[in-house]
């Protein structure tokens, strides 16, 4: 069994990537950077939790 990971750009939310260890920090473990726009990629888990974060943030104004 083989498991993949999803990287999305926060900038231009794109998902072509490049892994480095010189890119590797705390905010970005697995060193992925967009070969685009060379910002960080965040997992998909990360989106989803950030939308979940939205979300309840918006419920609370309500």
């Amino acid at each position: 069994m083989t498991s993949y990971i999803h990287f999305r750009c926060p900038c231009c939310h794109g998902s072509q990537y490049r892994t480095s260890v010189f890119d590797v920090s705390e905010k970005n473990p697995l060193g992925a950077k967009c070969i685009f726009c060379k910002s960080s990629m965040i997992t998909l888990d990360h989106l989803d939790a950030a939308r979940q974060a939205q979300s309840h943030v918006t419920e609370y104004r309500k």
